[in-house]
Protein backbone atom coordinates (compact mmCIF):
# COMPACT_ATOMS: atom_id res chain seq x y z
CA UNK A 1 0.00 0.00 0.00
CA UNK A 2 1.47 3.40 -1.02
CA UNK A 3 2.39 5.88 1.74
CA UNK A 4 0.05 8.86 2.04
CA UNK A 5 2.10 11.69 3.53
CA UNK A 6 1.76 15.49 3.37
CA UNK A 7 3.01 16.89 0.04
CA UNK A 8 6.60 18.14 0.26
CA UNK A 9 8.79 18.50 -2.80
CA UNK A 10 11.34 20.78 -1.20
CA UNK A 11 14.88 19.40 -1.44
CA UNK A 12 16.58 18.98 1.90
CA UNK A 13 18.62 22.07 2.82
CA UNK A 14 22.39 21.74 2.37
CA UNK A 15 24.09 20.17 5.44
CA UNK A 16 20.68 19.35 6.92
CA UNK A 17 20.83 15.71 8.04
CA UNK A 18 17.98 13.26 8.67
CA UNK A 19 18.11 12.23 12.30
CA UNK A 20 16.39 9.31 14.03
CA UNK A 21 15.98 8.24 17.64
CA UNK A 22 15.15 4.64 18.63
CA UNK A 23 13.54 3.96 21.99
CA UNK A 24 12.60 0.59 23.51
CA UNK A 25 9.77 0.63 26.04
CA UNK A 26 11.13 -2.34 28.02
CA UNK A 27 14.89 -2.76 27.84
CA UNK A 28 15.03 -5.90 30.05
CA UNK A 29 12.98 -8.61 28.34
CA UNK A 30 12.09 -11.93 29.93
CA UNK A 31 10.04 -14.97 28.88
CA UNK A 32 6.51 -14.17 27.74
CA UNK A 33 7.15 -10.45 27.26
CA UNK A 34 7.01 -8.21 24.19
CA UNK A 35 7.88 -4.53 23.92
CA UNK A 36 7.16 -1.53 21.70
CA UNK A 37 10.01 -0.06 19.67
CA UNK A 38 9.55 3.58 18.59
CA UNK A 39 11.47 5.19 15.72
CA UNK A 40 11.26 9.02 15.84
CA UNK A 41 12.55 10.93 12.77
CA UNK A 42 13.45 14.60 12.51
CA UNK A 43 11.13 14.95 9.49
CA UNK A 44 8.54 12.82 7.69
CA UNK A 45 10.00 9.69 6.04
CA UNK A 46 8.76 6.99 3.69
CA UNK A 47 9.64 3.36 3.11
CA UNK A 48 10.68 2.19 6.56
CA UNK A 49 10.37 -1.61 6.78
CA UNK A 50 12.05 -4.48 8.60
CA UNK A 51 14.66 -4.76 5.84
CA UNK A 52 16.07 -1.41 6.98
CA UNK A 53 16.30 -2.52 10.60
CA UNK A 54 18.82 -4.88 12.21
CA UNK A 55 18.37 -6.46 15.64
CA UNK A 56 19.33 -9.58 17.57
CA UNK A 57 17.65 -12.31 19.64
CA UNK A 58 14.08 -11.62 18.65
CA UNK A 59 11.60 -10.77 15.91
CA UNK A 60 10.22 -7.37 14.93
CA UNK A 61 6.81 -6.70 13.41
CA UNK A 62 6.47 -4.43 10.37
CA UNK A 63 6.69 -0.78 11.51
CA UNK A 64 3.62 1.45 11.20
CA UNK A 65 3.67 5.26 10.98
CA UNK A 66 1.65 8.04 12.55
CA UNK A 67 -0.26 10.51 10.34
CA UNK A 68 2.79 12.76 9.89
CA UNK A 69 5.16 9.84 9.18
CA UNK A 70 7.59 11.14 11.77
CA UNK A 71 6.96 8.43 14.40
CA UNK A 72 6.98 4.72 13.49
CA UNK A 73 6.30 1.88 15.93
CA UNK A 74 6.82 -1.90 15.88
CA UNK A 75 6.53 -4.79 18.35
CA UNK A 76 9.65 -6.71 19.37
CA UNK A 77 9.28 -10.32 20.58
CA UNK A 78 12.35 -11.91 22.19
CA UNK A 79 13.58 -15.37 21.22
CA UNK A 80 12.77 -18.15 23.67
CA UNK A 81 15.44 -19.81 25.83
CA UNK A 82 18.06 -17.10 25.25
CA UNK A 83 20.35 -15.25 27.63
CA UNK A 84 21.86 -12.23 25.86
CA UNK A 85 22.68 -9.16 27.99
CA UNK A 86 23.96 -6.98 25.11
CA UNK A 87 21.74 -6.12 22.13
CA UNK A 88 20.92 -3.02 20.04
CA UNK A 89 18.50 -2.12 17.26
CA UNK A 90 19.92 -0.27 14.25
CA UNK A 91 18.20 1.56 11.38
CA UNK A 92 19.91 2.04 8.03
CA UNK A 93 18.84 5.61 7.22
CA UNK A 94 19.68 5.12 3.53
CA UNK A 95 16.63 2.86 3.39
CA UNK A 96 14.18 5.71 3.99
CA UNK A 97 13.48 8.92 2.07
CA UNK A 98 11.95 12.27 2.85
CA UNK A 99 8.96 13.54 0.88
CA UNK A 100 11.27 15.00 -1.76
CA UNK A 101 12.77 11.56 -2.36
CA UNK A 102 16.07 12.27 -0.62
CA UNK A 103 17.51 9.22 1.19
CA UNK A 104 19.06 9.50 4.60
CA UNK A 105 22.65 8.76 5.43
CA UNK A 106 24.36 6.66 8.03
CA UNK A 107 22.76 4.66 10.80
CA UNK A 108 20.79 5.24 14.00
CA UNK A 109 21.11 2.96 17.02
CA UNK A 110 19.07 2.28 20.13
CA UNK A 111 20.32 2.02 23.67
CA UNK A 112 21.19 -1.48 24.88
CA UNK A 113 18.46 -4.01 25.70
CA UNK A 114 18.85 -7.40 27.38
CA UNK A 115 17.07 -10.69 26.64
CA UNK A 116 16.83 -13.43 29.27
CA UNK A 117 14.07 -15.88 28.34
CA UNK A 118 15.63 -19.00 29.75
CA UNK A 119 13.36 -21.62 31.30
CA UNK A 120 14.44 -21.91 34.94
CA UNK A 121 11.68 -24.25 36.13
CA UNK A 122 12.66 -27.86 36.87
CA UNK A 123 10.76 -30.70 35.20
CA UNK A 124 7.87 -31.79 37.45
CA UNK A 125 6.86 -35.44 37.73
CA UNK A 126 3.26 -35.87 36.57
CA UNK A 127 2.80 -39.63 36.81
CA UNK A 128 4.60 -42.94 37.27
CA UNK A 129 2.94 -45.97 35.70
CA UNK A 130 3.98 -49.53 35.06
CA UNK A 131 2.64 -52.13 32.65
CA UNK A 132 4.31 -55.51 32.37
CA UNK A 133 8.06 -54.66 32.35
CA UNK A 134 7.76 -51.00 31.25
CA UNK A 135 7.72 -48.24 33.88
CA UNK A 136 6.99 -44.79 32.45
CA UNK A 137 7.71 -41.48 34.20
CA UNK A 138 5.81 -38.57 32.63
CA UNK A 139 6.93 -35.00 33.32
CA UNK A 140 5.37 -31.57 32.81
CA UNK A 141 7.73 -28.87 31.58
CA UNK A 142 7.89 -25.92 29.20
CA UNK A 143 10.47 -27.85 27.17
CA UNK A 144 11.05 -31.44 26.15
CA UNK A 145 13.42 -33.56 28.19
CA UNK A 146 16.98 -33.70 26.86
CA UNK A 147 17.42 -37.14 25.28
CA UNK A 148 21.20 -36.79 25.56
CA UNK A 149 20.90 -36.81 29.36
CA UNK A 150 19.78 -40.37 30.03
CA UNK A 151 20.41 -41.32 33.63
CA UNK A 152 22.01 -44.69 34.23
CA UNK A 153 19.88 -47.58 35.45
CA UNK A 154 21.77 -47.53 38.75
CA UNK A 155 20.25 -44.12 39.56
CA UNK A 156 16.88 -45.84 40.09
CA UNK A 157 15.81 -48.21 42.87
CA UNK A 158 12.58 -50.20 43.05
CA UNK A 159 10.77 -51.68 46.02
CA UNK A 160 8.05 -54.28 45.49
CA UNK A 161 5.42 -56.04 47.53
CA UNK A 162 6.54 -59.23 45.77
CA UNK A 163 9.34 -61.39 47.11
CA UNK A 164 10.86 -61.59 43.61
CA UNK A 165 13.72 -59.14 43.09
CA UNK A 166 13.21 -56.36 40.55
CA UNK A 167 15.51 -53.67 39.18
CA UNK A 168 15.89 -51.26 36.26
CA UNK A 169 17.68 -52.72 33.24
CA UNK A 170 17.72 -49.71 30.89
CA UNK A 171 16.57 -46.09 30.61
CA UNK A 172 15.22 -44.23 27.56
CA UNK A 173 14.24 -40.55 27.36
CA UNK A 174 11.72 -39.41 24.73
CA UNK A 175 9.66 -36.22 24.63
CA UNK A 176 8.55 -35.62 28.20
CA UNK A 177 8.77 -39.23 29.35
CA UNK A 178 11.42 -41.48 30.85
CA UNK A 179 10.84 -45.17 30.13
CA UNK A 180 12.46 -47.72 32.42
CA UNK A 181 12.72 -51.30 31.22
CA UNK A 182 12.54 -53.57 34.25
CA UNK A 183 14.41 -56.79 34.92
CA UNK A 184 11.10 -58.69 34.96
CA UNK A 185 7.41 -58.24 34.29
CA UNK A 186 5.22 -56.88 37.07
CA UNK A 187 2.13 -58.81 38.13
CA UNK A 188 -1.22 -57.06 38.22
CA UNK A 189 -1.51 -57.21 42.03
CA UNK A 190 2.05 -56.05 42.74
CA UNK A 191 2.67 -52.72 44.53
CA UNK A 192 5.77 -50.76 43.50
CA UNK A 193 7.58 -47.69 44.81
CA UNK A 194 10.40 -45.98 42.92
CA UNK A 195 13.33 -43.87 44.06
CA UNK A 196 15.65 -41.81 41.86
CA UNK A 197 18.89 -40.26 43.05
CA UNK A 198 20.28 -37.62 40.70
CA UNK A 199 23.78 -38.67 39.60
CA UNK A 200 26.70 -36.30 39.32
CA UNK A 201 26.57 -36.52 35.51
CA UNK A 202 23.98 -37.84 33.07
CA UNK A 203 21.04 -36.67 35.17
CA UNK A 204 17.48 -36.28 33.82
CA UNK A 205 17.00 -32.69 32.69
CA UNK A 206 15.03 -30.61 30.21
CA UNK A 207 16.41 -28.95 27.10
CA UNK A 208 17.02 -25.74 29.08
CA UNK A 209 19.33 -27.61 31.46
CA UNK A 210 17.00 -27.81 34.48
CA UNK A 211 17.38 -31.02 36.47
CA UNK A 212 14.53 -33.29 37.52
CA UNK A 213 14.31 -33.67 41.28
CA UNK A 214 15.11 -36.82 43.21
CA UNK A 215 12.26 -39.26 43.90
CA UNK A 216 11.79 -40.89 47.27
CA UNK A 217 9.52 -43.95 47.45
CA UNK A 218 7.30 -42.62 44.66
CA UNK A 219 4.14 -44.75 44.35
CA UNK A 220 3.82 -46.33 40.91
CA UNK A 221 0.39 -46.81 39.32
CA UNK A 222 0.26 -50.47 38.29
CA UNK A 223 -1.62 -50.82 35.00
CA UNK A 224 -0.62 -54.38 34.28
CA UNK A 225 -3.83 -56.23 33.31
CA UNK A 226 -5.02 -59.19 35.29
CA UNK A 227 -4.33 -62.51 33.60
CA UNK A 228 -7.18 -63.61 31.37
CA UNK A 229 -8.87 -66.94 32.03
CA UNK A 230 -8.33 -69.62 29.44
CA UNK A 231 -11.60 -69.09 27.58
CA UNK A 232 -12.55 -68.85 23.94
CA UNK A 233 -11.85 -65.37 22.54
CA UNK A 234 -11.80 -65.73 18.77
CA UNK A 235 -11.21 -62.06 17.93
CA UNK A 236 -8.56 -61.53 20.67
CA UNK A 237 -10.19 -58.34 21.99
CA UNK A 238 -9.80 -59.31 25.63
CA UNK A 239 -13.49 -60.21 26.12
CA UNK A 240 -14.64 -63.86 26.13
CA UNK A 241 -16.91 -64.83 23.24
CA UNK A 242 -19.57 -66.08 25.65
CA UNK A 243 -19.84 -62.61 27.17
CA UNK A 244 -19.84 -60.80 23.82
CA UNK A 245 -22.61 -63.10 22.55
CA UNK A 246 -24.91 -61.65 25.22
CA UNK A 247 -24.47 -58.07 24.03
CA UNK A 248 -27.63 -55.95 23.71
CA UNK A 249 -27.67 -53.62 20.70
CA UNK A 250 -30.04 -51.02 19.23
CA UNK A 251 -33.60 -51.96 18.34
CA UNK A 252 -33.71 -54.62 15.61
CA UNK A 253 -30.30 -56.13 16.36
CA UNK A 254 -29.77 -59.77 17.28
CA UNK A 255 -28.21 -60.79 20.62
CA UNK A 256 -24.45 -60.46 20.45
CA UNK A 257 -24.55 -57.59 17.93
CA UNK A 258 -23.99 -54.57 20.17
CA UNK A 259 -23.66 -52.04 17.33
CA UNK A 260 -26.36 -53.50 15.04
CA UNK A 261 -24.11 -53.95 12.01
CA UNK A 262 -25.32 -57.48 11.29
CA UNK A 263 -22.06 -59.09 12.46
CA UNK A 264 -21.51 -60.73 15.83
CA UNK A 265 -19.19 -58.71 18.06
CA UNK A 266 -17.20 -61.87 18.87
CA UNK A 267 -16.20 -62.03 15.19
CA UNK A 268 -14.86 -58.44 14.95
CA UNK A 269 -11.54 -57.33 16.40
CA UNK A 270 -12.61 -53.66 16.41
CA UNK A 271 -15.92 -54.27 18.20
CA UNK A 272 -16.06 -55.51 21.79
CA UNK A 273 -18.92 -55.94 24.26
CA UNK A 274 -18.95 -56.81 27.93
CA UNK A 275 -21.27 -56.79 30.92
CA UNK A 276 -20.62 -53.94 33.38
CA UNK A 277 -21.91 -53.69 36.94
CA UNK A 278 -24.12 -50.68 37.77
CA UNK A 279 -23.30 -49.20 41.17
CA UNK A 280 -22.14 -52.60 42.42
CA UNK A 281 -25.60 -54.14 41.97
CA UNK A 282 -27.26 -54.89 38.60
CA UNK A 283 -25.47 -55.29 35.28
CA UNK A 284 -25.71 -53.63 31.88
CA UNK A 285 -24.40 -54.30 28.38
CA UNK A 286 -21.63 -52.01 27.02
CA UNK A 287 -20.25 -52.08 23.47
CA UNK A 288 -17.15 -50.30 22.16
CA UNK A 289 -16.48 -49.71 18.45
CA UNK A 290 -13.00 -48.59 17.32
CA UNK A 291 -12.38 -46.89 13.96
CA UNK A 292 -16.05 -45.98 14.16
CA UNK A 293 -18.12 -44.29 11.49
CA UNK A 294 -21.40 -43.57 13.27
CA UNK A 295 -21.03 -46.80 15.21
CA UNK A 296 -20.08 -49.00 12.25
CA UNK A 297 -16.75 -50.22 10.87
CA UNK A 298 -15.38 -49.09 7.50
CA UNK A 299 -14.32 -51.78 5.05
CA UNK A 300 -10.71 -52.87 5.46
CA UNK A 301 -10.30 -51.44 8.96
CA UNK A 302 -7.07 -52.62 10.63
CA UNK A 303 -7.77 -51.13 14.06
CA UNK A 304 -8.02 -53.68 16.86
CA UNK A 305 -9.36 -53.58 20.41
CA UNK A 306 -6.98 -55.55 22.61
CA UNK A 307 -8.76 -55.15 25.95
CA UNK A 308 -12.04 -53.83 27.34
CA UNK A 309 -12.91 -54.02 31.02
CA UNK A 310 -14.59 -52.26 33.91
CA UNK A 311 -12.30 -50.60 36.44
CA UNK A 312 -12.94 -48.72 39.65
CA UNK A 313 -13.03 -44.92 39.39
CA UNK A 314 -9.97 -43.24 40.97
CA UNK A 315 -10.30 -41.56 44.35
CA UNK A 316 -9.54 -38.13 42.85
CA UNK A 317 -12.60 -38.20 40.58
CA UNK A 318 -14.49 -34.87 40.87
CA UNK A 319 -17.30 -35.18 43.40
CA UNK A 320 -19.93 -33.90 40.94
CA UNK A 321 -19.04 -36.58 38.36
CA UNK A 322 -21.36 -39.57 38.80
CA UNK A 323 -19.93 -42.82 37.40
CA UNK A 324 -22.67 -45.48 37.59
CA UNK A 325 -20.57 -48.06 35.71
CA UNK A 326 -17.21 -46.76 37.02
CA UNK A 327 -14.54 -46.69 34.32
CA UNK A 328 -14.75 -48.36 30.92
CA UNK A 329 -11.06 -48.99 30.36
CA UNK A 330 -9.84 -50.10 26.95
CA UNK A 331 -6.78 -50.43 24.75
CA UNK A 332 -6.69 -50.34 20.97
CA UNK A 333 -3.92 -50.75 18.40
CA UNK A 334 -3.95 -48.48 15.34
CA UNK A 335 -2.82 -48.86 11.77
CA UNK A 336 -0.70 -45.68 11.97
CA UNK A 337 1.21 -44.51 15.03
CA UNK A 338 0.33 -40.97 16.11
CA UNK A 339 -3.00 -40.97 14.28
CA UNK A 340 -6.38 -39.85 15.62
CA UNK A 341 -9.01 -42.55 16.11
CA UNK A 342 -12.79 -42.27 16.45
CA UNK A 343 -14.62 -44.49 18.94
CA UNK A 344 -18.26 -45.16 19.74
CA UNK A 345 -19.44 -46.45 23.09
CA UNK A 346 -22.98 -47.93 23.29
CA UNK A 347 -24.60 -47.88 26.74
CA UNK A 348 -28.07 -48.18 28.21
CA UNK A 349 -29.52 -44.64 28.52
CA UNK A 350 -31.03 -45.69 31.86
CA UNK A 351 -27.64 -45.23 33.53
CA UNK A 352 -28.13 -41.49 33.00
CA UNK A 353 -24.83 -40.74 31.26
CA UNK A 354 -24.57 -37.34 29.57
CA UNK A 355 -21.05 -37.71 28.23
CA UNK A 356 -17.87 -39.75 27.96
CA UNK A 357 -15.45 -38.30 30.49
CA UNK A 358 -11.70 -38.84 30.35
CA UNK A 359 -8.82 -37.40 32.34
CA UNK A 360 -6.02 -35.59 30.49
CA UNK A 361 -2.38 -35.69 31.54
CA UNK A 362 -2.91 -32.58 33.68
CA UNK A 363 -5.59 -34.32 35.76
CA UNK A 364 -8.57 -32.47 34.24
CA UNK A 365 -11.72 -34.44 33.38
CA UNK A 366 -13.15 -33.59 29.95
CA UNK A 367 -16.32 -34.70 28.14
CA UNK A 368 -14.95 -35.96 24.83
CA UNK A 369 -18.47 -36.78 23.60
CA UNK A 370 -19.20 -33.08 23.25
CA UNK A 371 -19.03 -30.78 20.24
CA UNK A 372 -16.06 -28.69 21.50
CA UNK A 373 -13.99 -31.88 21.35
CA UNK A 374 -15.47 -33.21 18.09
CA UNK A 375 -17.78 -35.70 19.79
CA UNK A 376 -21.50 -36.21 20.10
CA UNK A 377 -24.25 -38.22 21.79
CA UNK A 378 -26.82 -40.09 19.67
CA UNK A 379 -29.99 -42.00 20.54
CA UNK A 380 -29.74 -45.05 18.28
CA UNK A 381 -32.65 -47.47 18.55
CA UNK A 382 -33.04 -47.09 22.29
CA UNK A 383 -29.31 -47.21 22.99
CA UNK A 384 -27.14 -44.20 23.82
CA UNK A 385 -24.14 -43.92 21.50
CA UNK A 386 -21.24 -41.77 22.72
CA UNK A 387 -18.90 -40.77 19.86
CA UNK A 388 -15.45 -39.38 20.67
CA UNK A 389 -11.91 -39.14 19.27
CA UNK A 390 -8.50 -39.74 20.85
CA UNK A 391 -5.07 -39.03 19.36
CA UNK A 392 -2.31 -41.58 19.87
CA UNK A 393 0.21 -39.93 22.20
CA UNK A 394 -2.12 -36.96 22.77
CA UNK A 395 -3.54 -35.43 25.92
CA UNK A 396 -6.11 -38.22 26.42
CA UNK A 397 -3.95 -41.24 25.58
CA UNK A 398 -3.02 -42.62 29.01
CA UNK A 399 0.41 -43.89 27.99
CA UNK A 400 1.28 -40.48 26.47
CA UNK A 401 3.26 -42.02 23.63
CA UNK A 402 2.62 -42.00 19.87
CA UNK A 403 3.33 -45.72 19.68
CA UNK A 404 0.38 -47.07 17.69
CA UNK A 405 -1.58 -47.94 20.82
CA UNK A 406 -4.25 -45.94 22.66
CA UNK A 407 -5.09 -46.56 26.33
CA UNK A 408 -8.16 -44.88 27.75
CA UNK A 409 -9.66 -45.40 31.23
CA UNK A 410 -12.74 -43.23 30.62
CA UNK A 411 -16.24 -43.12 32.04
CA UNK A 412 -19.72 -43.03 30.57
CA UNK A 413 -20.83 -40.71 33.32
CA UNK A 414 -23.14 -37.93 34.37
CA UNK A 415 -22.27 -34.36 35.29
CA UNK A 416 -25.17 -32.24 36.64
CA UNK A 417 -26.57 -30.08 33.82
CA UNK A 418 -26.05 -26.93 35.85
CA UNK A 419 -22.31 -27.25 35.30
CA UNK A 420 -22.13 -29.00 31.95
CA UNK A 421 -21.36 -26.85 28.95
CA UNK A 422 -18.66 -25.97 26.50
CA UNK A 423 -15.01 -26.08 27.46
CA UNK A 424 -13.71 -22.92 29.04
CA UNK A 425 -10.17 -21.64 29.40
CA UNK A 426 -10.02 -22.67 33.03
CA UNK A 427 -10.60 -25.93 34.85
CA UNK A 428 -12.69 -25.97 38.01
CA UNK A 429 -12.48 -28.72 40.61
CA UNK A 430 -10.80 -31.04 38.12
CA UNK A 431 -13.27 -30.85 35.24
CA UNK A 432 -14.29 -28.59 32.38
CA UNK A 433 -17.63 -26.86 32.71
Amino acid sequence: MADTTPSDTTPREPNRELDATITIADSALTAGETTTVTFTFSEPVNGLDTGDISYTNGTLSRPTANAEHTIWTATFTPTANVSAPTNVINVNLAGVTDNAGNPGEGEASSANYSVDTRDTVDPLLHSATVNDNQLVLSYTDANMLDASHTASASAFALSSSSAAAISVSSVAVTGKTVTLTLSRAVTSDEALTLSYTKPATGEIQDEAGNDAADLHNQTVDNRTPEPKPDVLNADNDGVPDAQENQAIGPKGSTPGDGNNDGIQDSAQAAVASFSATINNSSSTSVTLVADSQDGKLPLGSNTRITSLEQKAAPAQTPQALETPIALTSFKATLETAGSTETFSLYVDPKIGANGYWLQDHGGTWVNLASSPYGGKMVDEGGRLRLDFTITDGGAFDADGQANGSISAPGAAAQMPLSIVGQASDMAHDGFWF
